[in-house]
């Protein structure tokens, strides 16, 4: 996913949700919708009646014992954010369905590997009848990243065993925990990445709640350095695996709220891999060596 950088001022505003900055009340919104789940059809219609008639978000409580939802006090709204908030309903919607497309499955995964010559390694587990995963898009990510990076004559670091951490101003700040790539190094890198790929053929399960999570703190953290350094650090993250993510489409749709929320600055699904990675890659290599020139 990319940000639309052709729309003039104006419609950025409206259809660029990471101007509006990752403090903007609709994401608190979105979140607490979020947790009403997909498939919780009868209190998610009526979060949306009650906030189409009044500028407060009502605070529903499950009862105990049961799955009965009961108003429990309320949040005041501006006007606006709700408005936006539906707004950003229907476009998330869209963003979602247009990246379950992109998922690819672990054969066509290894088969676009095989075609930029990439040695697939794979994930162990110690019990041997379960499904043992290719390591494809580590391994695509690893091979573009690292090709873009030697033209650019840049440091690349595809494997790190230790946190990042970052020096500013006599100020220490260390992730919280290992990532999956940083550029130029593990020491005051502008760019980090996560990867987050499942290939398992029963149906995904709280791991990928907690991919979802982890690229949370790991991004928030990020913003908020930022915010105190007034520096900038871009957060990549990558998912792919059609089986696992397609069954477990509550988390999957909140990476998309993360990228809107700018927690992630890139999010490449399945197939973008393949074809978006290295433009985009480039593009912040350029920026970040045109900064410091």
């Amino acid at each position: 996913m990319r940000k639309n950088s052709s729309k003039s001022p104006k419609d950025r505003a409206v259809n660029n949700y990471q101007e509006l900055g990752w403090r903007h009340e609709l994401w608190d919104v979105v979140r607490y919708f979020r947790s009403l789940g997909r498939g919780a059809k009868k209190q998610s219609d009526f979060l949306k009646e009650y906030l189409g008639e009044e500028t407060a978000l009502p605070i529903l409580v499950q009862g105990k014992g049961s799955k009965k939802f009961e108003i429990h006090g309320s949040v005041p709204l501006k006007r606006e954010t709700i408005d936006l908030f539906f707004k950003y309903l229907k476009d998330s919607e869209k963003q979602f369905l247009l990246q379950k497309s992109n998922l690819r499955s672990e054969d066509e995964a290894l088969s676009f590997c095989e075609k930029i010559g990439v040695a697939v390694g794979k994930t162990a587990t110690k019990n041997q009848g379960h499904h043992q995963s290719s390591k494809s898009l580590v391994g695509a990510v690893t091979k573009i990243s690292s090709e873009i990076a030697q033209k650019f004559k840049v440091a690349i670091d595809v494997d790190p065993q230790h946190r990042c951490v970052w020096f500013q101003e006599k100020h220490l700040y260390v992730t919280a925990r290992n990532l999956d790539g940083a550029i130029p190094c593990l020491v005051n890198p502008f760019l980090v990445w996560e990867i987050k790929e499942y290939w398992g053929k029963t149906l995904g399960g709280s791991k990928m709640s907690d991919a979802v999570y982890e690229c949370l703190l790991v991004g928030r953290e990020l913003r908020e350095y930022e915010e105190k350094h007034h520096s900038r650090i871009h957060h990549a993250v990558f998912i792919d695996g059609k089986e696992q993510w397609e069954t477990r489409e509550s988390d999957f749709i909140r990476f998309i709220d993360l990228y809107n929320q700018e927690i992630i600055d890139e999010l490449i699904v399945g197939k973008d891999i393949e074809s978006k990675w290295e433009k985009i890659l480039r593009e912040i290599i350029e920026r970040s060596v045109s900064r410091k020139a």
